[in-house]
């Protein structure tokens, strides 16, 4: 591979972490807290349904998103708001099973909050110098938080290949990597399964694909993005 050859996949490869840290961005503001009006607004003039996307879980996602925001009138907001505080908040709920996005509650035997999974996150948050606003009072494995901690590391990614320094683009990409692994994909599945079960919403079920098919495809992606990097050494 000649220098010219080199300098153009790099640049390739930044632009890619730059566009994964906007999108896990966007997927963990919609985790965070419902939307506003002025969100919905401006997701319906986004057209969702014709953004070209190369997973079919994630085309479907844009589309349930899209027509339910088409349909949109005075009362969308608060019928958004009332699905996200039943859905993802369990607001009311005191025996169905709700999408509460805690990776404790889908992964430790007790499903309850607290569990060895926000203690690893913690421990992985400290590792890389982060942390989450104490006066949230929102434990760590929160879906939000850790969609916002790979965006973090896809920003520094492509912050470090930006000033040329590669070795340390690979090691926040092998960071992305064994977090995806062991914090987002092992629990995505049963996540999405039980949003699309107990969403009232076509909006927040069509959410629940779209966030389980980017984090199956974000798996291949990094595993290109790696190769890239690896490639660019040896060269």
């Amino acid at each position: 591979m000649g220098s010219n050859e080199q300098a153009t996949m790099l640049e390739q490869v930044r632009a890619a972490e730059e566009a994964r840290a906007a999108f896990y961005r966007t997927l963990a503001s919609f985790y965070f807290k419902e939307l506003d009006q002025d969100g919905i607004d401006r997701l319906a003039a986004s057209d969702l349904a014709a953004i070209e996307a190369d997973d079919a879980l994630m085309r479907a996602g844009y589309a349930d998103m899209a027509a339910y925001l088409a349909r949109r009138d005075g009362g969308t907001r608060q019928e958004l708001a009332s699905d996200f505080a039943c859905a993802l908040l369990a607001a009311g709920s005191y025996e169905e099973r709700r999408a509460t996005p805690y990776e404790s509650v889908f992964t430790s035997e007790s499903g309850l909050l607290m569990q060895e999974a926000r203690d690893d996150v913690y421990r992985l948050f400290c590792e890389q110098h982060l942390a989450v606003d104490e006066a949230l009072c929102t434990p760590e494995d929160h879906l939000s938080f850790e969609l916002e901690f790979m965006a973090t590391q896809a920003e520094a990614a492509a912050c470090a290949l930006a000033r040329g320094d590669a070795e340390e683009a690979r090691r926040a990409v092998d960071v992305q990597r064994t977090f995806h692994r062991h914090h987002l994909l092992n629990w995505i599945d049963a996540y999405a399964d039980c949003l699309e079960g107990c969403a009232r919403t076509r909006f927040y079920r069509g959410l629940a694909k779209l966030t389980r098919g980017f984090v199956h495809a974000d798996e291949a992606l990094l595993d290109e993005t790696a190769a890239a990097l690896e490639d660019a050494a040896v060269c």
